[in-house]
């Protein structure tokens, strides 16, 4: 795939995944990175995304509050939550948001954005 999208990277604070990869420059158009809820929606609102990848590796029930919001907010926007394997559990509840989600560990990190970057945000608007 050619195209190269615009994300917003939604991070926590105290992860263990690494926010300064150079994978993002390398597979995606923009990076914007946001840390905590007034600052993503500020963004969000003020910016157009392809995609949103939100870190929910910390604080899991506050991630997917907020992205309930943005889910809200933009019910077309394709998002993927990242999580831990010990919050597996949480997965069934993030997808019935109609939110993406990966379990990873953080050396999975790279290869999850390289495997979201070949992602069509807009394939399923057409359906």
């Amino acid at each position: 795939m050619n195209e190269k999208w615009n994300v917003l990277f939604i991070a926590e604070d105290k992860s263990l995944l690494d926010s300064n990869t150079p994978v993002f420059n390398q597979v995606f158009n923009k990076v914007d990175k946001a840390l905590g809820t007034p600052e993503t929606l500020r963004l969000i609102d003020s910016n157009q995304y392809d995609i949103i990848i939100s870190d929910i590796s910390v604080e899991v029930l506050e991630g997917i509050i907020l992205l309930k919001e943005i889910k809200e907010k933009k019910p077309e926007q394709a998002i993927f939550a990242l999580v831990t394997e010990q919050d597996s559990d949480k997965l069934y509840l993030i997808a019935n948001l109609g939110i993406h989600a990966f379990e990873l560990s953080p050396t999975d990190f790279d290869l999850a954005l390289e495997q979201i970057a070949n992602f069509d945000p807009y394939a399923q608007e057409e359906e």
